[in-house]
């Protein structure tokens, strides 16, 4: 991990109102920190949406969720205080419900469960696309550079 990596983390109420409030800090952090190419942001928030409707829906206690960007490469987390290990299911195109992991796992270049002393972390991870970033701080893409 480069030193300028950017770390933001919440702990969100296990309530259906979570999954919104993640998509809002999300999205602003993600701008914060210079990300504006719409189909990184809006694909980013799309993977914390599900998966913190995945936790709040699964899980036990309180959703804890974390963003890191290092570079160009974004890390996303969500963990819960459930051991129970999701699967992603292949789900037909009509389905109402199941395809929340299927969908992480389409988008992310990584995807994975982690397990934690109190829990479980899913997480991954994402290259975003190159762009200007007025208070510095990204790699430029190239090895060596840097903003």
């Amino acid at each position: 991990m480069h030193n300028g990596a950017r770390v933001a983390s919440w702990d969100l109420p296990a309530e259906v109102r979570a999954a919104a409030q993640a998509r809002v800090l999300t999205r602003e952090t993600l701008l914060d920190w210079g990300v504006t190419d719409p189909s990184d942001t809006d694909e980013v928030v799309l993977m914390i949406d599900e998966l913190v409707t995945n936790a709040v829906v699964h899980g036990h206690g309180p959703v804890r969720l974390l963003l890191r960007l290092d570079g160009a490469q974004l890390v996303g987390e969500v963990g819960d205080d459930s051991t129970g290990a999701p699967r992603v299911r292949e789900s037909g195109l009509e389905a109402e419900a199941g395809r929340g992991l299927w969908l992480v796992a389409a988008l992310a270049a990584e995807f994975g469960v982690r397990p934690e002393i109190v829990g479980k972390t899913l997480w991954f991870t994402r290259p975003l696309a190159p762009r200007d970033d007025p208070n510095g701080g990204f790699d430029s893409g190239f090895e060596g550079a840097r903003a």
